[in-house]
């Protein structure tokens, strides 16, 4: 087995209720990374207090630790900036707001050290759930490993749990720094269009906070899909998952109001019903859970659904005026 370096980076800005479990995690893991560098974009709220609190923790352990701050760095700039700073052959990413498995860096890394023709290593994440609205967000929003593992070479891995060669990283430029989210997705196509050889190993697992009401879930998709709009990628997916029903809700409900009916109603409540449970059958959730839960599990996949459109029509705006302005 080669023993190569690990860096382990992540990148962050106002983490302070959350910082100490993430670094707990990292302390607690059964491999030690070479060294950890984490950026923090202009934190306000005591994060970096905390950040630079830990540093003799991690000197015990004979880990380099290097903080650098960096006032609005977007999350790109943040990991390419940590990865520029780092001189691991491995790079291994993880978002701070989340607590990492104490496998998961022994985990992400092992198939990079073992075996030469590996360039990516694609990890797992699960839920942190507290509440039953938490519970039902993560049965319809979040990848099943059932379903990923019938299809792992669409599987596009979340920054949040990835490990991939420096290499990989210089031959693609980096993350897109342009893009404030969907960066991640976008660096994983160009790793694949580069070539750059996946696997996917489930036991590399970190755990990630479900958002715990509508206004953060709202806010949650309508940034990933302004992420996307705004790379330009997966036109037919928001079309079918997110326009066609937003455009026939908003027929529905403007045929009950001008001819004063309520059958429209009645077919808008039952095609919701409908879509939300085909989604979760999909998605391969639980389906007695939903049914069990069906006003909740109706109004989250309505509030993922609009916002889905929204942020996809934004970040489409966005991108088509960023080509004319060049």
């Amino acid at each position: 087995m080669e023993n190569k370096k690990i860096s382990l980076i992540t990148t962050l800005k106002n983490e302070a209720e959350s910082i100490r479990t993430f670094l707990d995690s990292i302390l607690n893991q059964t491999k030690i990374p070479d060294e950890i560098i984490i950026v923090d974009g202009g934190s306000t709220d005591g994060t970096v207090k905390v950040l630079k609190e830990y540093a003799l923790y991690f000197e015990e352990k004979n880990i380099r630790y290097k903080i650098i701050i960096k006032k609005g760095a977007n999350i790109a700039q943040g990991r390419n900036l940590a990865i520029k700073n780092s001189s691991g052959d491995i790079i291994a990413c993880t978002d701070a707001g989340c607590i990492l498995d104490k496998r998961w860096l022994e985990e992400i890394t092992k198939p990079l050290e073992r075996n030469p023709i590996v360039d990516v290593v694609s990890g797992w994440y699960e839920p942190l759930i507290t509440s039953k609205f938490e519970s039902i967000v993560a049965e319809l929003t979040y990848p099943k490993l059932k379903k990923v593992s019938k299809n792992i070479d669409k599987f596009l891995p979340s920054s949040r749990s990835i490990a991939f060669k420096r290499k990989c990283w210089e031959k693609v430029g980096g993350y897109p720094e342009w893009l404030y989210t969907a960066e991640d997705t976008l660096f994983d196509l160009r790793l694949k269009e580069a070539g750059c050889k996946f696997i996917f190993n489930p036991n590399a697992i970190v755990y990630w906070k479900v958002r715990e009401n509508v206004k953060k879930l709202f806010k949650q998709y309508y940034q990933y899909a302004k992420g996307d709009g705004f790379a330009g990628i997966f036109h037919l997916k928001y079309l079918i998952s997110s326009y066609i029903p937003t455009i026939a809700g908003i027929l529905l409900l403007l045929k009950s109001m001008i001819f004063h009916t309520l059958w429209p109603i009645l077919v808008l409540v039952s095609s919701t019903i409908c879509y939300t449970l085909l989604r979760g059958y999909y998605l391969g959730a639980n389906l007695r859970t939903i049914l069990k839960n069906l006003h909740l599990s109706v109004l989250i996949m309505t509030v993922v659904v609009i916002s889905n459109a929204m942020g996809y029509t934004i970040g489409i705006m966005k991108r088509l005026t960023r080509k004319l302005l060049k």
